[in-house]
């Protein structure tokens, strides 16, 4: 086969994993809305999500790459502001969310005033070195997309359960690495290169984790998310001696002293005799 020819085949399969890995939260979005509630959700992966799609389609339009990544990337950056909505609606902490992705949108607005700055040439430098270096952080990008469900990979082994892994989302990402990184190998990108083979070593421990501790044969306990008010508890018993030991000290404090008490004068039983 002709490597134009294989170019070009795993540059339509590249669009094709793109396009179904970055839909794959739709299935836990359409559980979202019929539950009326996040869940065990995280925000991280879909905050990454589109900071993923972001920086990648800056990329892809400097690089003058319009399909698969530049196209292929918008799309998912359309995807992630759709479940971020849905997510918010839902989470009953939006503070918290809001908070959080005041971090990812600044983060990207610098990013992208560079781009756009650097790229119109008034930084002296050429298109491609800002190409480059959006480059980098299009890999910093993809390990924050891949580096979010670490936080929910620490709730398994705690927990030894996989339910807080969206395990549609991993099935989509292998997937999408494989080909990606063939791609990558086919034209001589290191940076596809690199932040896939990362994707596939982390995904794949996932996976082992998930089937380890399937949920099905190992599902999550009652009472998991109430250890904080269990120490607090715990806290507020332990107090309780000292307030009882204060009380006891400010009783004894209050109590007549036995070396000094009023005594009756002698002159006064006198004068009582006197007069009888």
């Amino acid at each position: 086969m002709p490597k134009d020819t294989a170019i070009l085949i795993f540059r339509i399969l590249s669009g094709i994993a793109t396009t179904c890995m970055v839909s794959s939260p739709s299935l836990l979005m359409y559980q979202i809305h019929k539950q009326k509630h996040v869940g065990v959700a995280s925000v991280f992966p879909l905050a990454a999500l589109l900071a993923n799609s972001h920086v990648w389609m800056m990329y892809g339009y400097l690089e003058g790459m319009w399909f698969p990544v530049f196209s292929c990337f918008l799309y998912g950056e359309c995807c992630a502001v759709v479940f971020l909505s849905i997510y918010t609606y839902y989470c009953a902490d939006k503070g918290y969310v809001i908070r959080t992705l005041s971090v990812f949108l600044t983060t990207l607005g610098l990013l992208t005033i560079y781009a756009v700055v650097g790229g119109l040439g008034y930084t002296s430098q050429t298109t491609k070195s800002v190409s480059t270096i959006i480059g980098i952080f299009a890999d910093c990008a993809g390990i924050s997309l891949y580096g979010a469900p670490m936080e929910k990979l620490f709730q398994v082994l705690k927990h030894k359960t996989a339910v807080f892994i969206n395990v549609h989302m991993v099935y989509a990402g292998i997937a999408n690495n494989i080909v990606w990184l063939t791609y990558g190998v086919l034209i001589t990108n290191w940076f596809i290169i690199f932040i896939n083979v990362l994707f596939i070593t982390v995904n794949t421990f996932t996976m082992c984790l998930y089937v380890k501790y399937d949920p099905k044969t190992h599902p999550l306990q009652d009472g998991w998310d109430h250890e904080g008010d269990e120490q607090q508890i715990s806290v507020t018993i332990e107090m309780a001696p000292h307030l009882e030991a204060k009380a006891s000290i400010k009783s004894l404090t209050s109590l007549p002293s036995p070396e000094y008490a009023c005594m009756s004068s002698p002159l006064g039983e006198l004068r009582g005799a006197s007069k009888a």
